[in-house]
Formats: structure tokens, C-alpha cells, sequence
């Protein structure tokens, strides 16, 4: 009985020793854990930079169609005549219609994307924020 009881108090001494003695981290640890919270900011920030990049892109042919259709659609509407015939009028003005339309839609998209755009560069700089601050915490170690 003795013999169980001191057993116990040994397990329970070593698991509390084990256990209070690996929470403790050297500043050498603690240096190389704070690199590798550093790393994985600028991951972040990279995925971000390539995201904002390609929706750069997007944005630029969305730019370009919308300019093209926008132009073209000016011009129909400005060059709209009426004529006697009126189905030939009509059959130009739905043409006319359809054009406008879709300038219409590749401009709202361009807005959607130009926002886009604003909320990636937002995080991108909320992200550089973070990495800049940590970047100051840390001090490097010393090669050997």
C-alpha cells in the first residue's frame, strides 16, 4: 500500500517536472519561433501581392473592353438616324439597345473589380503592418 502510494507521488513528481520544465523556452527558441511567425506573415503578404496581381490584370482587360464598348456604343447612339422605314428604325434601336447594355454590364464589372482591387491592397497593407511589427521584435541571432 505504501509501496502504490509512493509510486503515484513519483509519477505525478515526474509528469509535473516534464511538464513545467517544457514550457520553458530559451531566447534562442523563442528567437527562431518568432523567424518562423515572420516567414509565415510574408507568406501571407505574398499570396496577397499575387492575388492583387492577377486581379490587376483582369482589371486591365476589363478596362480595355469596357473603353471599346463604351466607344462603340457611343458612336451607334450618336449615329442614329430614323428613317422611314420604321422596322429598319426599330432593328436599330434594339442593336442600339444590346450595345449599350453590354457596355453597361462590362463597366459594372470594372467597378467590382476596381473594388476588389481596393479591398486586396487594404489587406496588403494591414498585412505589412503586422510584418513590419514583428520584424521589430526580434533580434537576430548571431552566427557562431
Amino acid at each position: 500500500m505504501i509501496n502504490t502510494k509512493f509510486s503515484t507521488a513519483v509519477v505525478a513528481a515526474t509528469l509535473f517536472g516534464t511538464v513545467s520544465c517544457g514550457t520553458v523556452k530559451t531566447p534562442e527558441m523563442q528567437k527562431y519561433e518568432a523567424r518562423q511567425e515572420i516567414l509565415e506573415q510574408n507568406l501571407k503578404l505574398n499570396k496577397l501581392k499575387m492575388e492583387y496581381e492577377e486581379e490587376r490584370t483582369a482589371n486591365n482587360k476589363l478596362r480595355e473592353e469596357a473603353r471599346s464598348l463604351s466607344k462603340t456604343a457611343e458612336n451607334k447612339s450618336d449615329n442614329f438616324t430614323v428613317s422611314n422605314n420604321p422596322q429598319k428604325v426599330a432593328d436599330k434601336a434594339k442593336d442600339t439597345n444590346k450595345l449599350l447594355n453590354r457596355a453597361e454590364k462590362a463597366n459594372r464589372e470594372l467597378v467590382k473589380s476596381d473594388r476588389k482591387l481596393e479591398r486586396i491592397q487594404k489587406k496588403i497593407d494591414r498585412e505589412k503592418t503586422k510584418a513590419e511589427g514583428m520584424f521589430r521584435q526580434i533580434e537576430y541571432v548571431k552566427p557562431e
